[in-house]
């Protein structure tokens, strides 16, 4: 490795140089706040006269053709692009220095590689570059940053205070780092300067990182060719966010453990080198696991069954459960499982995520639920058993799932699940499946009464608040606004020519609508719903008590013993209930030390834990508690405490 400071234009003007920005680096993204704060480091330099830093430049150094040296750049690529459209607007805006700049800095003019240019940047700006470097603009009206930004420099330049022969002597000052490495085994590794570069600032996503390990340290025809037939296939794919999520989801099938976003690239890492890949087996894979991802998003797997249940899963936005569904996928495509056994396991999946959903439970515990089912070594061949034993303690039965939909206002639950719920049922009418993007969910029972309502209907205000959102009270319609508030004797009418059965029964079975009305249409709905989504029977039930558990569950822990306390998906390992008690006071404490004021705020929790202590513990922050409980107390105390700190959603416990 060499490294020094070096003026800018004594680094460009190397002959038969060619500064290559890799195909695995990302765009040109420079825009206006990046381009001004260059220019006004322009200017302070033409002002003081004297040297400006500007930054560094980390490449990889390569012997080309024709005695050529390629610079592959690590790092500075934008900066550099930017300079190099700098100076060609400066020598567009001034002939006496033109030639000058173009064949000292911006060309090679006895090489003709890269078309004389010494900048070759990736593919996606090549043609803008191209286009504004050979004063071709005429022909070329994509939008470019490329061009948008040397316009900029070009109309910065003409409206400046100083000359453009200043501006350009300016630049003489331009001071960088130069960090130059080889592919030699004994030099440093490029991507160890790259990570320790890129740990601070702006953070490349995590897409970005895998993708730069992957083929930073292949050759220049490798990295093409893997680019070609990999990376830019699964860009097509993916934006930038679902790509993170992707290869999350990827880890967590491949490594059976939790992980956590700002982790991402590490744990990739650690999979890599664990599983002894090179960067095209690791390619391939994640190129044949985002075509399982794309199938899941789009509920396209050309099994028709898996399509339905997928857009119900898709709908219930329970994307969670999609590394259990890669694994499933996966198993499919080779024989180890037939579509038969996909399409049952994903159904049970899908009861189970629409009863958790519509009774309203926490499905904190559902991660740690599919790292479980990734395991295929637990599941000794039979995964649907396996699945159905690690579900049946959270698995809401008929009974709750009932009453929740008699009591529940399904309406007002997150993703829509009322529509999903009406859709279901329509689907299972037609033995179809319907597109009901454009219906929307009508209120029988408008949600904002008129007098018409309270004067046809007695007690129609009570009613409406008790009922007015369950599910025996909403219908799909395509013409709601024009709906509006009528009473039911006019609504019946029209729902008499609706194109949706569900609509038209309403008015073969009803000529009146009122509470009982409502109650009746609820329990038949229901009894639909169950059939819908029904709990299948366990057959390892004493199994089943073992595992992760939400700390809202109700089930008796006698004889048990916890391993893990999870909150907010970080693992507190453990070794007895009392620890368990001990660990979450001290979380909560760390999470705001206000929530000791809202425990002693409760008489029952103050008394128990702070006034009478027999076997005390004293906590980090000072506090003493009282940790003498059972098991099932302790449970008891934390979910309490959970719920008054607002986080009962997010807490979850294992025992073995």
């Amino acid at each position: 490795m060499k490294a020094d400071s070096i003026h800018l234009f004594d680094f460009l003007e190397n002959g038969k140089t060619i500064f290559e920005i890799p195909v695995f680096q990302r765009n040109y993204e420079w825009d206006e706040q990046q381009c001004s704060q260059l220019f006004k480091d322009l200017t302070i330099a033409a002002e003081d006269d004297q040297d400006h830093f500007i930054g560094a430049i980390v490449y990889v150094a390569e012997t080309g053709r024709k005695l050529s040296h390629i610079y592959r750049i690590i790092d500075g690529q934008q900066r550099l692009m930017s300079l190099m459209l700098l100076l060609k607007s400066l020598a567009d805006v001034n002939d006496q220095v033109r030639a000058e700049i173009q064949e000292q800095y911006l060309t090679n003019k006895y090489l003709e590689e890269n078309n004389h240019l010494k900048l070759k940047p990736v593919a996606h700006d090549m043609e803008a570059f191209e286009a504004v470097m050979n004063d071709r603009l005429d022909q070329y009206n994509d939008p470019s940053k490329v061009v948008k930004n040397y316009q900029y420099f070009k109309k910065r330049i003409q409206q400046s205070e100083f000359s453009s022969t200043e501006l350009y002597e300016a630049l003489n000052h331009f001071n960088m780092v130069y960090i130059e490495l080889t592919n030699d085994v004994q030099d440093e590794n490029p991507q160890v300067i790259f990570e320790s570069l890129n740990s601070t600032g702006v953070s490349l996503s995590a897409s970005d990182l895998v993708r730069n390990f992957l083929l930073m340290k292949l050759d220049s025809d490798k990295q093409s060719r893997l680019y070609q037939e990999y990376w830019v296939k699964m860009e097509r794919i993916f934006t930038t966010n679902t790509f993170a999520d992707f290869i999350r989801f990827y880890l967590t099938m491949k490594m059976h453990k939790m992980i956590n976003k700002a982790k991402i690239y590490p744990l990739y890492k650690e999979f890599y080198y664990g599983q002894g890949l090179d960067s095209e087996e690791a390619l391939a894979d994640l190129y044949r696991f985002a075509i399982f991802y794309d199938q899941l998003i789009h509920a396209e797997t050309g099994i028709q069954e898996l399509n339905s249940i997928l857009r119900h899963i898709n709908a219930m936005d329970s994307r969670v459960v999609y590394p259990y569904f890669f694994m499933m996928l996966e198993m499919a495509s080779t024989g180890e499982v037939s579509q038969d056994d996909v399409v049952e396991v994903a159904r049970i999946m899908e009861s189970y995520l629409f009863r958790l959903k519509a009774c309203q439970l926490p499905t904190n515990g559902l991660n740690r639920m599919v790292i479980a089912l990734c395991d295929k070594t637990k599941a000794a061949g039979d995964y649907r058993t396996r699945l159905v034993s690690l579900l049946n303690t959270s698995f809401p039965d008929d009974k709750k799932f009932a009453d929740s939909l008699m009591n529940v206002n399904l309406y007002s639950l997150r993703n829509n699940l009322a529509k999903l719920a009406l859709v279901v049922l329509e689907e299972s009418r037609t033995k179809e499946t319907i597109d009901f993007d454009d219906a929307q969910v009508e209120h029988i029972m408008p949600q904002r009464l008129n007098n018409d309502w309270r004067i046809e209907l007695p007690n129609a205000n009570r009613i409406n608040e008790e009922l007015g959102g369950v599910i025996g009270n909403l219908t799909l319609t395509k013409y709601n606004q024009e709906m509006g508030n009528k009473v039911f004797s006019e609504k019946r009418e029209v729902y008499q020519t609706s194109n949706v059965s569900l609509t038209r029964e309403i008015a073969t079975d009803y000529s009146v609508w009122n509470k009982d009305s409502i109650v009746k249409r609820t329990e038949q709905l229901t009894q639909e719903l169950i059939a819908i989504f029904p709990k299948p029977v366990d057959t390892l039930q004493v199994e089943s008590m073992t595992g992760e558990h939400a700390i809202t569950e109700s089930i008796d822990i006698t004889g048990k013993k916890p391993t893990r306390l999870t909150i907010n998906d970080e693992d507190i390992p453990l070794d007895s209930w009392r620890k368990m008690l001990i660990s979450f006071m001290e979380y909560i404490w760390r999470l705001d030390s206000r929530n000791y004021e809202k425990i002693k705020g409760d008489s029952s929790l103050n008394k128990m834990l702070f006034a009478s202590q027999r076997s005390p513990e004293i906590l980090d922050n000072g506090t003493s508690i009282e940790t003498n409980f059972s098991a099932n107390v302790v449970l008891a105390l934390i979910s309490k405490i959970a719920e008054i700190c607002d986080i009962a959603d997010k807490v979850s416990y294992t025992i073995k």
